[in-house]
């Protein structure tokens, strides 16, 4: 998609001039970006953790080992999950952010699913790993529209 076409589906701005990005465009650039980043707490500290991830309906799910400090996302009362993307040549990028409630997924139909989407891995993902749903509470998402040709710097 060019930038013209993502441009064209904003049509309301924040209190900056970002484009505020709809539900589902939000959902369409979570899907589009293999790579995501989960933000929980572990041990009274905030983690942020690059995972790869799928979208189901309204659902971002994730893979993690049964061992790892990533499995401490899991039942938490709180997870937040964000992408993004930035042209540092155009001045252009997006960013969602999804808040929401991540549970372990023990449906095999379900884990088949997540897994047939999976594309593009951050890493291999060895024996012992299971899958964690998150059930957004909110999605939001900003655009910054400007080029840097049409700021005049260039």
């Amino acid at each position: 998609m060019t930038t013209t076409q993502q441009r064209s589906q904003t049509t309301a701005t924040d209190h900056r001039g970002l484009g505020v990005l709809d539900h589902q465009e939000c959902l369409r650039r979570i899907a589009s970006t293999p790579i995501g980043r989960i933000a929980f707490h572990d041990a009274g500290e905030t983690v942020i953790l690059p995972v790869n991830h799928v979208v189901d309906g309204s659902c971002i799910a994730f893979r993690a080992r049964w061992d790892s400090v990533l499995a401490s996302a899991v039942n938490q009362t709180s997870v937040a999950f964000e992408v993004d993307e930035f042209d540092a040549l155009e001045g252009t990028g997006w960013s969602v952010l999804v808040r929401g409630v991540a549970s372990t997924v023990y449906d095999e139909e379900t884990s088949r699913r997540f897994e047939d989407r999976l594309g593009d891995q951050w890493g291999e993902q060895p024996d012992g790993t299971f899958w964690t749903s998150i059930r957004p509470d909110e999605v939001s998402g900003r655009e910054m529209k400007a080029t840097r040709g049409e700021c005049g710097c260039c």
